[in-house]
């Protein structure tokens, strides 16, 4: 069996969200002075690759520490998006279905990572953009997650910075001006194709559905795009936790 990395790098250097203060690494002890190396770390727990437990964006939802691990594993679809991702694109359920491998279906129980390519503009990469990984990714419409809740799929995944439609976060509020790129590539105004009615819907119906999700995916996940493969998340078993940081792992026969 062979093991591919479904895992962005992580590292204090790493950008986040701009409502989230920067990573923190501090040395408590050190080779040269303690013959030992420990470090303390102040992180949020949505930074980098991770889950999103219900309880991130439902106020009964469960926390990790209810999760079984046997949740988080089992067999899914890798569907490749890239074809039709651009700055912004709001792909539908019939441009899902159109891109699922070859011979396959969504089946109940299933997980579904939804690969975009936006991983390329990560942190650890060397076409790096900040702006265009968090602020112009592209996002599903309510469609998408209502027929895969329908589906009970076990969680969804994206190598993207929120599942949501980058202007279906914070950025709207916080970026006025790629608002207005947006509207002057749209031709029309932002509620028009992007109500706000809609506003992080992914990550509400999700929650509270009972689905957890897991974000910024990245690694060799091009090795397992338009595949059906077993995959599984790791986070800690973690009593109380709404989210955080894990390693992916998709398992391979060949």
């Amino acid at each position: 069996m062979r093991l591919v990395d479904l895992t962005q790098p992580w590292g204090d250097r790493m950008p986040t969200w701009p409502q989230f203060q920067s990573i923190e690494v501090t040395d408590i002890t050190t080779h040269h002075r303690d013959r030992k190396s420990t470090m303390l770390v102040k992180t949020n727990m949505h930074t980098g690759t991770h889950i999103d437990a219900p309880a991130h964006y439902c106020e009964t939802g469960r926390h990790l520490g209810q999760i079984d691990i046997n949740e988080l594993f089992g067999t899914g679809l890798v569907i490749d998006l890239r074809p039709i991702t651009r700055p912004w694109a709001y792909y539908s359920l019939d441009d899902i279905l159109k891109h699922l491998p070859p011979g396959e279906e969504i089946r109940e129980g299933d997980i579904v990572v939804l690969y975009t390519g936006w991983e390329r503009y990560n942190w650890t990469k060397e076409t790096r953009d900040d702006v265009m990984y968090f602020d112009r990714h592209p996002g599903p419409q309510p469609e998408v997650i209502d027929y895969l809740i329908e589906k009970r799929i076990k969680w969804i995944g994206a190598d993207l910075a929120s599942i949501d439609h980058s202007l279906y976060t914070r950025v709207r509020w916080m970026r006025p001006d790629l608002v207005k790129e947006y509207e002057e590539m749209t031709g029309k105004p932002i509620e028009e194709t992007l109500p706000e009615k809609n506003f992080e819907y992914i990550h509400y119906k999700t929650a509270r559905s009972d689905v957890s999700m897991l974000e910024n995916l990245g690694g060799e996940i091009s090795q397992v795009a338009g595949r059906r493969v077993t995959m599984g998340a790791f986070p800690w078993r973690w009593i109380g936790g709404e989210g955080c940081i894990c390693r992916v792992v998709a398992f391979l026969d060949d």
